[in-house]
């Protein structure tokens, strides 16, 4: 009896494990799957988000509720300049390595690259334009801490943290051109995004020249619908050999995330607008 209790112990430990990590290196690349968070399935990206979801809508309200907000106006311009010097290199290595991304319209099965060394050094650039999705994160946690949590809303939350798990499984099971595109141009969108929120923190005095944010959210939505419609495109090549399932799950969220945005500006700059004429009336 003990015997056979051991032994369907022993099975469960093993069927949980190869849920919890050996399905997901046998199907993952196995350059890929040797990396920093990438061994096994999405459960310490997947904690990271969690985690953050948790700080900025409970744990960091809590902390802040009967504390003065922290004045991190250096801070966070220091972090924006940052983040504009990351998203411009990201986007010049991926205008190049993509040829200005028209090779993120072309099915490049992964097993073109696999004996090539050079690749390797175009996954370790995805890798590290992995991490910089977490360092995102960190323009939420400056919200919370000077107590900005209008700022901290549904569509910047999901968004923020649709984006790392995305990205994971696009690099772990997609590592070719075609999974690149959404890379190339958020990195792009986030270059101009960050320059605008590096301008906002100088002051009154920029504020005038700061009239184009209804256009930088223009481009957000163009960028969203053109990853979502990329999704379908390479999900609709029959000969392609990608694992599709990766778009097809990505899709779903682009539209998500573009009627929130969408939302966004019809409440901010179209209905926001008419009632400040309809008041000034």
């Amino acid at each position: 009896m003990n015997d056979e209790t051991a032994l369907t112990v022993n099975k469960s430990f093993e069927t949980i494990r190869y849920y919890y990590y050996d399905l997901w290196q046998s199907v993952g690349d196995p350059r890929i799957n040797q990396m920093p968070l990438m061994d096994g399935g999405p459960w310490t990206t997947l904690s990271i988000v969690i985690a953050y979801v948790y700080f900025v809508k409970i744990l960091g309200p809590e902390l802040m509720e009967k504390r003065p907000p922290f004045d991190l106006k250096r801070i966070i311009f220091c972090y924006n300049i940052l983040m504009v010097i990351i998203n411009g290199v990201f986007f010049v290595l991926a205008a190049y390595i993509t040829n200005f991304g028209y090779n993120t319209w072309i099915c490049h099965n992964v097993e073109a690259h696999l004996d090539d060394p050079k690749w390797q050094v175009n996954l370790f650039l995805g890798w590290l334009y992995f991490c910089s999705k977490f360092i995102d994160l960190l323009d939420t946690i400056f919200f919370v801490l000077r107590k900005k949590y209008n700022q901290v809303s549904a569509l910047h939350v999901i968004h923020h943290s649709l984006v790392p798990l995305n990205v994971w499984m696009g690099l772990k099971y997609v590592p070719s051109e075609s999974a690149a595109f959404m890379p190339y141009i958020n990195s792009f969108i986030h270059c101009v995004m960050y320059s605008y929120y590096a301008l906002s923190t100088l002051g009154p005095a920029v504020r005038p020249y700061l009239w184009w944010k209804k256009y930088l959210t223009t481009m957000q939505i163009i960028q969203i619908a053109l990853v979502g419609f990329h999704c379908l495109y390479i999900a609709s090549i029959p000969a392609c050999k990608l694992p599709k399932i990766v778009f097809l799950i990505a899709f779903p969220q682009t539209i998500l995330v573009l009627a929130m945005f969408c939302s966004f500006f019809i409440k901010s700059y179209i209905k926001g607008s008419s009632e400040s004429k309809h008041k000034s009336n």
